[in-house]
Formats: structure tokens, C-alpha cells, sequence
């Protein structure tokens, strides 16, 4: 439950009132657990799971609870085993942890997010447990959201990136401190990516990739994109480096005191920021870069020496040159990803499945690097890996990979037989899936259908 335990206890006639009767409440081995929340939350955030859950301690303020027994446990106290300097680093960042407990609960793999942020008890997909720790970065996430999104909430969907953009700034910080200055701009290079994509996604209706779009009549589930991550992120960036950064983060420390507890609009951010950052609107185009459509100009690309050095191996892929495994040797999922991600989507099937026999990237336990490059394996044509294609459709329902894979296979002309296996894949996948990816991916097959 995403609230404090206070008690278990035997139940008492009568407190169930209609909705359940003495004789059932009261039933033998029945047993009342009984919790509080005494800090505000918006509804969207109750949250309470049930099964046979097992727990380790892996801080002074986290358990981590699973189901799948003894082995589940033990990957997933190992991959967090960071969250309490994590915890430390934000309140430091950010101001004091408003929330007693920081609980983590990995839940079955069809759990369609990578994470949700409820207070005490953070969910999360088992696809973040990599073997190596960097999955602590969607807990960084969702730990950030303790300050931006849970303490500070948008009021509507349109102003949506008052959550995710300032949490992706904060986790970015957050990685900085804990991992460091490369770590952060792979994560920020990564989302660079990905902001790019999203721009050629929406070419068609750029209102959706304003900060703070129109949605009237519109089910955000339809429209959801990293735009209010990354974009917003990028805004925030672009604040920091006018100001610099230790005026931004006294500037942050207010801006989360002042609202803590409260559900907030784009409106009353800007005049906060106006207000308390005075000649601000002079210096950076605002309504640019909350009402225009696409990447403004002063948006920035990461700067580092590792990021520039993966974006140049990409492109050299595309002229048949492949990474040597002495300038691979040091690399973790997220290299790999940021690779696989700027390779050139137009290249020889030949080469994929070179590239593949070198480095095994189908085979990989990092679903990020496994789902780029099957993306990369079907827009080449390479028709070998359509069977990994189909088991990691059916074997995980994390939306951040069904919407690739699927949009992977039946966009574009000539593809009747990928969109035959797409459909197949979905109609036996699809009591798998929770209701919210089986609309996403129908909405993607009607699309090309």
C-alpha cells in the first residue's frame, strides 16, 4: 500500500457498514490491515498491490518487495542497492524527503510503465533489473518525482510537464551526483534521441509537441511522448545555464517549498519563475518555448566525450565500418542504446546481422539494448530475428517497447506479411498485456492497417 501500516488486527462487527456483511467481515482467519496517508496526495497516486510478496532491506528507508521467490529478491536488492544515497542526494538537491518511507515493489512483467511514482511505494517493471545497477536510474526517476510530481502536481494533462520535465531534470541531477558527469549526459543524450524522434512522430499535428499542448477531446494515452520529458527537461536546461546552476537549484528549493502539496499550472510556474528570476522573459523566449511547436534553437545537444564519441561510431556504421571490440570494451546497456539509437535506420540487413554475431545484442539482458536493435533488425528487413521479435512481444507488456516493436513492423508500404505477423503477435499476446498497452497497440494497427 502506498500509505504508512499502522495495524493488523482481528475485524470488529459492524465497521464494514453495508458494503460487506458481519458474517463475511467477521469470518474465521479474516484480519483487518489498517493504514494512514496523512500527507495529501491527487488521486492518481493511491496505489495498493496484493500477492505473495516477499521483501529484503536494502536501506534505513527501503524494502524492496517482489513476487517469484528468493532469486527475484535477491537481482532486485542488488540492483538498488544505491537508493539510499540516492534518497540523500535529492534531499540535498531538493530539500527534505517528505514521505517517511521509499518502498520499491517490481511487479509482474506486464506492468505497461517503466516505473509510477507512488509516494512510499514506488511500482516498477522487472525489465529494470539489468544485472549491473543502471536500472537504479528509473528508480533516480521516480525518486525525483518524490519532490516534482508528488509534492508539486500539474493540475491537467495539458500542463503535464510540470511533472515529468522537471523529474527528468532532477533524476539527470540525481545520476550526476551518484554515477557522474558521463553517466548524466548518456541519460541526457539518450533523451536527446528521443525528442528528435518524437518531432517526426508529430509532423503531421505539431500541436503535440508544445510544452503545454491543446488536449480538449483528446485521451492523453493517445498522444503520451517523451515531449513533456524531454522537452520540458530541455527548458529547465536552458533556465540553469542563463542563471547558473547554484541560483537554478536555490531557485528549485523555493519553487518546491513554496507549492509542496498543492496541484499547479503552467501559468502560475511562469510567473513564479518571473517573479523570483526577474528580467527572465527578456533573456529566453518563454512563450516560445511553452506554446511553440517543435525543438526551439536554444535547445542544447549533450556535450561529452563519450556521447560524441557513440554518435560518431554510429554514423560510421552506416559506411560498413563496425565498433572494434576494444572501443566497445568499457560499455554498459547504455552505451549500447545511445549506439543503436543514432544508427541509421536505412542500412543493410547484411550488416545488422554482423553487428549482432560480434556483440549478441538480440540476446541481450538490457531490454533497452534488445528492443533498439530488434527495431533496427525489422526496419532492415532482417527477417531472421522476427522470431526474437515475437517472444519479447509476448514475454513483457511495457509500453515503452510494445509501441516501437509494433509501430516497427507495420509502418510503411510493402509489409503485408509484417503486418500479418503483427496481428497474429498481438491476438495471442494480447490477454497478456494490461488495458491500457492493448489500446496502445491497437490504436497502432489501425493506424497502418
Amino acid at each position: 500500500m502506498a500509505a504508512a501500516h499502522l495495524a493488523r488486527r482481528d475485524p470488529a462487527p459492524g465497521e464494514a457498514g453495508p458494503a460487506c456483511p458481519d458474517a463475511l467481515w467477521c469470518a474465521q482467519d479474516r484480519v483487518v490491515e489498517e493504514f494512514a496517508m496523512n500527507q495529501p496526495i491527487p488521486p492518481y497516486l493511491f496505489a495498493f498491490a496484493a500477492g505473495d510478496i516477499g521483501f529484503r532491506d536494502v536501506g534505513p528507508r527501503t524494502r524492496v518487495y517482489a513476487e517469484g521467490g528468493t532469486a527475484m529478491l535477491d537481482a532486485a536488492a542488488r540492483e538498488f542497492a544505491g537508493t539510499e544515497e540516492m534518497i540523500r542526494v535529492g534531499e540535498a538537491l531538493f530539500g527534505p524527503y517528505e514521505w517517511e518511507r521509499f518502498d520499491l515493489l517490481v511487479l509482474p512483467p506486464s506492468f505497461p510503465y517503466g516505473g509510477m511514482e507512488n509516494p512510499r511505494m514506488v511500482f516498477l517493471t522487472p525489465t529494470v533489473i539489468k544485472g549491473d545497477a543502471s536500472g537504479a536510474q528509473v528508480v533516480a526517476h521516480e525518486l525525483a518525482h518524490s519532490w516534482t510530481g508528488n509534492l508539486i502536481t500539474n493540475k491537467t494533462n495539458e500542463d503535464f510537464w510540470l511533472n515529468e520535465g522537471f523529474t527528468t531534470y532532477a533524476e539527470r541531477r540525481i545520476v550526476e551526483m551518484v554515477q557522474g558527469e558521463e553517466r548524466a549526459a548518456l541519460n541526457t543524450g539518450i533523451g536527446w534521441r528521443g525528442l528528435n524522434e518524437e518531432m517526426e512522430r508529430f509532423k503531421d499535428n505539431m500541436e503535440f509537441t508544445k510544452l503545454k499542448p491543446k488536449l480538449a477531446g483528446i485521451d492523453p494515452d493517445d498522444v503520451y511522448s517523451q515531449v513533456p520529458y524531454e522537452k520540458g527537461f530541455q527548458f529547465l536546461w536552458r533556465i540553469e545555464r542563463q542563471i547558473g546552476r547554484p541560483a537554478f537549484d536555490e531557485f528549485l528549493k523555493k519553487y518546491i517549498s513554496t507549492f509542496k502539496f498543492q496541484s499547479i499550472d503552467t501559468e502560475t510556474f511562469l510567473e513564479f519563475l518571473k517573479a523570483n528570476v526577474p528580467g527572465i522573459e527578456n533573456q529566453i523566449d518563454l512563450k516560445l518555448w511553452v506554446e511553440g511547436t517543435g525543438i526551439p534553437p536554444d535547445a542544447m545537444e549533450p556535450v561529452s566525450t563519450i556521447y560524441t564519441k557513440i554518435v560518431s561510431l554510429a554514423k560510421d556504421f552506416n559506411a560498413g565500418r563496425m565498433p572494434r571490440e576494444d572501443e566497445v570494451a568499457d560499455w554498459h546497456g547504455q552505451e549500447w542504446e545511445l549506439y543503436l539509437e543514432n544508427v541509421p535506420k536505412a542500412v543493410e540487413a547484411s550488416q545488422v546481422a554482423a553487428l549482432d554475431a560480434r556483440y549478441r545484442l538480440a540476446e541481450s539482458r538490457d531490454w533497452e539494448v534488445k528492443v533498439a536493435f530488434l527495431q533496427l533488425a525489422i526496419s532492415s528487413g532482417c527477417k531472421e530475428y522476427f522470431g526474437e521479435v515475437e517472444k519479447t512481444l509476448k514475454q513483457v507488456g511495457r509500453m515503452k517497447y510494445l509501441r516501437p516493436l509494433y509501430t516497427a513492423l507495420v509502418q510503411g508500404t510493402g509489409r503485408d506479411e509484417e503486418k500479418m505477423l503483427a496481428k497474429r503477435i498481438f491476438a495471442e499476446a494480447h490477454d497478456g498485456y494490461h488495458p491500457i498497452a492493448q489500446g496502445v497497440v491497437e490504436s497502432i494497427l489501425s493506424k497502418h492497417s
